[in-house]
């Protein structure tokens, strides 16, 4: 009897020490990006980007295996992920767009001057083209007005 009392312990300490599964791996992995994510660096998200990816391998390897419970679990912290990965895209593009504040006072005259100019401008800089570079040019020219 204490034999079998031994073994279930041993049993129940391995069960308990066990890895986590994937979607409690992401949901840990998420929570630990979005605490650190406004200090990473460029070569920290690189870093965090291919452990994330190597995190959706793991999940996706073992889809079929999850419990619905878990499936939702994994969802919720992937898009938590994206969430958290376009709110940095949103503040480091805030961080350029107000270096170029030294240019806003050339740019508003050149804008009642030169459409055209300033249009080259935004292409040239800031890469913008179609839709993206007419809507800039629309809001450029409410605010000159």
């Amino acid at each position: 009897m204490r034999k079998y009392l031994i073994i279930l312990l041993v049993a129940l300490t391995a069960a308990s020490c066990a890895t986590l599964r994937a979607p409690a791996k992401l949901e840990r992995f998420v929570d630990r990006v979005e605490r650190n994510a406004d200090r990473y660096r460029p070569y920290q998200w690189d870093r965090v980007n291919r452990q994330y990816e190597a995190l959706l391998r793991e999940y996706s390897a073992n889809y079929r295996m999850y419990s619905i419970a878990e499936k939702q679990q994994a969802m919720a912290a992937i898009g938590r992920y994206h969430g958290i990965l376009v709110d940095h895209g949103i503040k480091k593009g805030i961080g350029f767009l107000g270096g170029l504040g030294a240019y806003a006072g050339g740019l508003l005259d050149l804008l009642k001057q030169d459409v055209g100019a300033v249009s080259d401008f935004l292409q040239s800089v800031l890469g913008l083209k179609g839709n993206e570079l007419n809507k800039w040019m629309n809001q450029l020219k409410n605010y000159a007005e």
